[in-house]
């Protein structure tokens, strides 16, 4: 029988607490992240309207293309939401309440898409409810790990969904300000690996918004389908 050396078994224990020590650091981050979430989650709840601007980069592996964009957000609750973008110039989605409208001229000129304010299109428009509005329950959270964004000190939260089926997207990750009970950006990954990632630049909760925000007139000329593309 072979007796370890002594170099021997400290080697085999050193390994050993490594690989414990990431299991360890995230059980201890686990409640950081829900505590991050449930603070701003509350916040959230508490707001009427808000208006933010934000940077937004969308990365499709599947065609190998990356678009970015930026704009102004705006939302008064419950369902209205308005998306007026600076780049691409003259894109506009708006969520009256009752239904979606999604205006990109910029890459699909002379039409407009009109969907049901349920359809998933809504869901993704009002990505900040989806992921702030839904009960904790929903969600699986991990994370808890401080990173800097921008120059903001945040709580990196991540988010996998309960049930695969109910919302539009595999896993989201939020980085929320440790300062202000908001999120400063915001990732979401789908089915096929489509990453939007959203950074917050401004954040103004309680704006005062006007009501002409949330009515979207159709352009003369521009058509009006009711289904997307190939559906």
């Amino acid at each position: 029988m072979t007796i370890p050396t002594t170099r021997a078994m400290v080697t085999t224990l050193t390994t050993a607490l490594l690989a414990i020590a990431p299991l360890a650091a995230s059980a201890q981050q686990a409640p950081q992240a829900e505590a991050a979430y449930d603070r701003v989650a509350k916040a959230w709840a508490a707001m009427s309207t808000l208006e933010a601007r934000f940077d937004q980069r969308i990365t499709n592996p599947i065609i190998g293309r990356t678009v970015t964009s930026r704009g102004l957000y705006r939302q008064a609750k419950p369902g209205r939401i308005a998306i007026d973008f600076v780049e691409p110039k003259g894109d506009r989605i708006v969520g009256d309440g009752t239904s979606l409208w999604v205006y990109l001229p910029s890459s699909a000129p002379g039409h407009v898409l009109k969907l049901p304010a349920s359809a998933d299109g809504a869901i993704v428009a009002d990505l900040l409810g989806q992921l702030l509005d839904t009960p904790r329950r929903s969600f699986a959270i991990t994370g808890g790990e401080a990173q800097t964004i921008d120059g903001r000190s945040t709580t990196r939260v991540q988010l996998v969904p309960r049930q695969a089926d109910a919302v539009p997207f595999t896993r989201a990750v939020l980085w929320l300000d440790t300062q202000e009970p908001r999120p400063v950006r915001v990732q979401v990954v789908d089915g096929q690996g489509v990453d939007r990632t959203i950074t917050l630049t401004s954040w103004s909760p309680g704006a005062t918004l006007a009501k002409d925000v949330f009515r979207f007139d159709v352009p003369k000329g521009v058509k009006v389908q009711t289904k997307l593309p190939g559906s």
